[in-house]
């Protein structure tokens, strides 16, 4: 993996034991009326009201801190046109145009006037850079290329098995990607390119130059070697429609990966990818899917006690019932789409740990089942039972006497077993955690904000590390009754996550209603979100493009390769990461 996976300490209140946010303040900044309330249990409630003050005081010491730093963040750009804007330098004009592109095309034309204006293409042209090792790859390409047009097969392959990463001379690193909008040096996208043509002709080499045989193991480990992409769906509640934008603009541009994890809201996503043909998808099914009317405002009835955890239940039954198919299981989801889906669930139960769902891990579980409890945020749903299709094709109880609950309360981002089971090496995180975004940053943005950023990671160390003795001290002094111990190890859980990945697509802060989370949208704001999902995307289009041409292509012609020995004679599809 070029880049690991970054931790921030954050609770969202889609995820609280209950929620203490009142949708209704919307000119309160949301990390002002971040509260976390704790029920009583067994003289639990003086150390709840403790600590909740000092959390208080925390989140308020950060809300003073950002408001001042972040003065220039609030300033509303220019309208398009206007004599405020017609004063700014063209680049600057040039930068409000691209944030208000209403295609990837447009947006595109206007990078390529930025990266002209700025000098940025010139850079792209100039091959040499302190960044990576340019005489490296500039002679490995050139390498490729004279084989290639002598039409030496073995002598290709053989160049080929000197090595295939993603990462050679550093050709990988992010800071080559801040430079400009369209991409980064020249050399390294001819590089990628000549990579992909190159395997391309060693796949079609006559029988009598490159057997089968050797075909097959040299794809094999060269796959193995270079890994692949994943994509990973936070939870975020209501905020789901940034997720579409996202998923719906990696399809277009075919890029969508082939691994795709999802909790709590990313469940649905994935849930809905299980299900949905590549046809249908690239027809617009995320630009235009909407989910059921009745169930907008249920979420936060349920906050506020006008509704009771088994109509929740039900109204969200039916929102899924809209989307997942009810005896869909994730074997059958494989061979239907050839996608791997992954649905993180989260154990009830204090001791146990979580669990990632999937064609290997657990062929045989309905799909539906398992979004269903991602998606049980604790304390307002009742836990859910999995249920899985036995050998007769009848549903029965999985794991019978354990209940699950929402998996992005341990598991949001579950990258260690993604790399376990699928050789995924690279991440790429679709993030609108409601409480997370506001505390992340990323590439250019987290290196430059300096004591900010030190007196940021401070607080939330200082927060985790406070919930983390005083439940351990507690514990020992036997004064957490079974719930509040539950509700606390879920709060705990939460903050010792990893929130990033190596390409990150994020929901702004500025662009986080609360009424949003709580599935409550005026006319036009979900169709808002979808864009802004697929305007976050663009930017980082010509890195995941370099990231999986290679890996696509290897896993194209593994597929043609082993098309013979896909299928048994019952007509079983094998998985291809096994």
């Amino acid at each position: 993996m070029r880049s690991g996976l970054r931790s921030i300490a954050t609770v969202t209140p889609t995820e609280l034991p209950a929620s203490g946010v009142d949708s209704t303040k919307e000119s309160i900044p949301a990390h002002r009326r971040a509260q976390i309330r704790i029920r009583s249990d067994r003289g639990f409630g003086s150390w709840a009201a403790s600590v909740g003050a000092q959390l208080t005081f925390l989140f308020e010491i950060e809300a003073i801190v950002m408001d001042s730093l972040s003065l220039s963040d609030s300033l509303s750009p220019p309208v398009p046109g206007s004599p405020r804007q017609q004063r700014q330098p063209p680049l600057q004009q040039l930068e409000q145009r691209l944030q208000t592109a209403g295609s990837y095309s447009d947006w595109l034309q206007l990078a390529r006037e930025h990266d002209q204006l700025s000098g940025a293409e010139r850079w792209r042209e100039r091959e040499e850079s302190r960044l990576y090792d340019y005489a490296e790859v500039r002679a490995r390409r050139n390498k490729l290329r004279n084989l290639l047009n002598a039409g030496a097969h073995r002598e290709l392959l053989y160049a080929l098995n000197e090595g295939i990463h993603g990462n050679m001379a550093g050709m990988g690193r992010p800071l080559l990607y801040e430079r400009a909008r369209c991409g980064t040096k020249q050399l390294i996208h001819s590089y990628v390119a000549a990579m992909v043509q190159a395997l391309e002709f060693i796949h079609q080499a006559p029988e009598a130059v490159i057997s089968y045989a050797e075909k097959l193991d040299f794809f094999r480990r060269a796959s193995h070697c270079y890994g692949r992409s994943a994509l990973l769906l936070s939870g975020g509640a209501g905020l789901i429609y940034f997720h579409h934008g996202v998923v719906q603009e990696l399809m277009d541009q075919d890029l969508l990966p082939n691994v795709i994890s999802g909790s709590s809201a990313g469940s649905i996503i994935c849930g809905q990818l299980g299900s949905q043909t590549d046809a249908e998808l690239r027809a617009g099914y995320f630009t235009h899917k909407r989910y059921v009317e009745p169930t907008q405002t249920h979420l936060l009835d349920v906050v506020r006690g006008r509704i009771t955890e088994q109509e929740a239940k039900v109204a969200r039954e039916r929102l899924l019932d809209e989307v997942v198919p009810l005896d869909l299981t994730f074997q059958e989801a494989f061979e239907h789409t050839g996608r791997y889906i992954n649905i993180s669930i989260s154990p009830m139960e204090k001791h146990q740990t979580s669990r990632l769902m999937n064609a290997i891990t657990s062929p045989n579980v309905f799909i539906r089942s398992a979004v269903s409890a991602s998606s049980s945020i604790p304390g307002l749903m009742a836990p859910e039972r999995l249920f899985a299709k036995g050998f007769d094709g009848k549903p029965r109880p999985y794991l019978a006497s354990r209940r699950w609950v929402d998996g992005s309360v341990a598991g949001d981002l579950p990258a260690k077993r993604l790399m376990r089971l699928y050789g995924v090496n690279h991440f790429i995180v679709s993030q609108i955690n409601p409480l997370v975004v506001p505390f992340l940053r990323d590439g250019k943005a987290r290196r430059s904000q300096g004591y900010r950023g030190a007196l940021n990671e401070a607080l939330v160390k200082l927060l985790r590390e406070t919930l983390v003795k005083s439940e351990r001290l507690l514990d020992q002094r036997g004064e957490l009754g079974n719930r509040a111990a539950a509700q606390l190890a879920y709060i705990i859980r939460m903050l010792d996550q990893d929130y990033l990945g190596d390409i990150n697509i994020l929901l702004d802060k500025a662009d986080i209603h609360w009424r949003h989370i709580f599935f409550d949208y005026r006319p036009g704001e979900t169709d808002h979100l979808v864009q802004l999902g697929r305007r976050a995307t663009w930017s980082n289009i010509p890195r995941i493009k370099n990231a999986a041409l290679v890996s696509k292509a290897l896993d194209r012609i593994l597929e043609d390769l082993n098309q013979t020995g896909l299928q048994d004679q019952a007509g079983h599809i094998h998985h291809l990461y096994t």
